[in-house]
């Protein structure tokens, strides 16, 4: 059996995955190759590692968006597709040219679709149409692979199926971030954020926010990680709101990471949404309790309120500056449960667990009939293509 994994970017945390899930088929007899679309313009530009792989292909290595349209895409991932002949697809969400021409190739070669995705879109302003057509496109696929379970509601006011629906996506390689740190919890009195510098993440309200930390607490201090657009604002308003206590490191290594958050004590984000927040599982795989904006998909699953970490809602203030000096205020030996609880919750969450979740999909189709499609349906899969980009950092 062979499995192909189509998707715009496998950059970042996609290459671990990848890895480990190729790893784990060819115990099993099954092969797996990587098909990436584009190299260029990712999400995740910090990543500048390249695969050589024989069963990694990426098929626009060095062009940028500008330089290729829908119809050159198109035609290159079917032909793809048609050369690898897999007997399974598993591709992005059908926002995106992989899920979109994924489907496509799949019902036109009469394959099974599996398709995985980590947003929750009824948080997304769409029209009727668009909605529509995204709902029709992923009711197609035979599965679908989500963060966690909770996410049934939000595919049953789709209407699909729980049986469809299979989980673990989103996990990182834990135990990495967990031996950077030392066994016994230690209070540094920093805390730490991690995000790309753009308006979505909110951090020029923690700043505001941190400037009563500080008074409060002039012991503690804030780490920024991350580069992008607002650098140069953000850096301002420290200066200008007088913040002794808050350091720009700019964009790191994941080594660098996973030190930075090793000397941390807690993690903070408080973005205006996120579809999910991989640095929020870097964060608990290394012990740090979160104190996380209810806006953040990751938080729904992985934050359990005064055990974990903390919550807030991102559009007040006095929240955000009451859950930073709620932990804060902590003694070390309930700090120090927040930490164990943290590591422990971010357990259920592996390389391991996706990679069975998937093979459960795998058999559990392989024995299905492929659901006839309707006329409307099938005009969908020939007329929406997706977009090239895989993220709006800028945008709420």
């Amino acid at each position: 059996m062979k499995i192909v994994f189509l998707h715009n970017d496998f950059k970042a945390y996609w290459r671990g995955r990848l890895y480990f899930l190729q790893n784990f088929f060819l115990k099993r007899n099954i092969q797996i190759h990587v098909v990436e679309i584009f190299g260029q313009e990712s999400a995740y530009s910090f990543d500048s590692s390249e695969n050589l792989e024989e069963w990694w292909d990426c098929l626009f290595k060095t062009e940028k968006f500008s330089e290729l349209s829908t119809k050159i895409v198109s035609k290159k991932i079917m032909m793809h597709l048609d050369h690898l002949n897999p007997d399974i697809l598993i591709c992005g969400p059908t926002a995106f040219t992989s899920g979109a021409i994924g489907m496509r190739w799949a019902y036109k070669r009469n394959k099974k679709v599996i398709v995985f995705d980590d947003s929750k879109h009824s948080l997304y302003k769409r029209n009727f149409l668009v909605n529509h057509i995204k709902l029709s496109l992923t009711n197609l696929a035979e599965a679908i692979i989500v963060p966690s379970t909770d996410y049934d509601l939000e595919y049953a006011k789709w209407k699909i199926k729980k049986e469809k629906l299979y989980y673990g996506l989103n996990c990182i390689d834990n135990n990495y971030f967990q031996t950077k740190r030392e066994i016994q919890f230690h209070d540094t009195k920093q805390l730490i954020c991690i995000a790309r510098l753009v308006p979505i993440k909110n951090l020029e309200t923690l700043l505001n926010c941190w400037k009563n930390v500080e008074m409060a607490n002039p012991d503690y201090s804030l780490v920024i990680v991350g580069d992008g657009p607002e650098h140069d604002n953000l850096v301002n308003i420290t200066k200008n709101q007088k913040l002794r206590k808050v350091r720009f490191t700019g964009n790191q290594s994941t080594s660098q990471i996973a030190e930075l958050l090793a000397e941390s004590d807690a993690f903070i984000l408080p973005s205006y949404m996120e579809g999910w927040a991989m640095v929020v599982n870097e964060a608990m795989a290394a012990g740090l309790p979160v104190i996380l904006s209810d806006r953040i998909n990751a938080g729904h699953t992985l934050l359990k309120n005064s055990i974990n970490g903390f919550s807030f809602d991102p559009y007040n203030k006095e929240q955000i500056t009451e859950a930073i000096l709620k932990y804060i205020n902590l003694s070390i030996a309930e700090k120090t449960s927040m930490s164990e609880h943290a590591n422990l919750e971010i357990k259920k969450y592996n390389y391991d667990f996706l990679a069975n979740q998937i093979l459960l999909a795998v058999n559990t189709i392989q024995g299905q009939k492929r659901k006839s499609i309707s006329l409307p349906d099938l005009i969908f899969t020939k007329l929406w293509s997706g977009k090239f980009k895989t993220s709006n950092w800028d945008t709420i």
